[in-house]
């Protein structure tokens, strides 16, 4: 018997020490998140096809003249999550055909993008040394044509191909759509992209311009919290 109360008696006082009226709560209230701002900075570099309508002269190059473009890109990224974000694109380009001009071309292009664009992280490909993302940008595009004689030496048509390259030389608006992949390793980016565009000249025989660019790009990355 005297053992039996040991027993109980222990179990009381071991119950009495576990049910605590005062129990603290172990709960921590998260903090709000804040927001998280970016700006990529690229340079990029690639290969652009256009095909303009409403000009005379298709069989001097000025319908058709793929060859290299260049631009400068900078993109503002924000917003509180981590795995999709939005910001703003602003971009300037440049080409002129084939070898850029030097053997003649039927436009110089100055172009420039204003987008918004959404950015996604893809967490399956990244890592803790990388971030692999997928960006999607809907904008605006224009910019200056400036008309040459097309490519390719001129025969008994020079009359007519200088007096269109003196007429045709026109600003542009329209649309633009991109989809670029980028891989940023710390600060470090690199990425390639697709850019689809739609000028509509202004005042000008070139009345529509359809640009195809794709693009190698590197650069740098920079974040930080509001």
């Amino acid at each position: 018997m005297a053992a039996l109360a040991a027993v109980v008696l222990g179990s009381g006082a071991l119950g009495g020490s576990v049910a605590r009226a005062d129990t603290l709560a172990l709960g921590i209230e998260p903090d709000e998140p804040s927001t998280l701002t970016g700006l990529e900075l690229s340079l990029g570099l690639g290969v652009l096809g256009q095909s303009t309508s409403g000009t005379p002269l298709d069989d001097h190059g000025y319908d058709r003249a793929p060859g290299p473009v260049t631009d400068l890109q900078a993109r503002l990224i924000f917003g509180r999550d981590r795995y999709v974000r939005h910001g703003l694109l602003l971009r300037g380009a440049y080409t002129a055909g084939r070898g850029f001009g030097r053997q003649g071309y039927g436009f110089r292009f100055g172009i420039a993008d204003l987008g918004y664009s959404m950015r996604a992280l893809l967490p399956c490909m990244s890592s803790a040394a990388r971030q692999v993302f997928l960006t999607g940008t809907l904008g605006l595009s224009g910019g200056w044509a400036d008309a040459g004689t097309g490519r390719g030496p001129m025969g008994i048509d020079e009359n007519e191909r200088r007096l269109a390259a003196d007429e045709l030389d026109h600003a542009a608006l329209g649309w633009l759509f991109g989809v670029e992949g980028s891989v940023h390793f710390g600060r470090f980016l690199v990425g390639a992209s697709l850019d689809l565009r739609q000028h509509f000249g202004i005042d000008t025989e070139a009345d529509r311009t359809f640009l195809a660019q794709a693009m190698l790009r590197v650069g740098g990355a920079f974040d930080w919290r509001d």
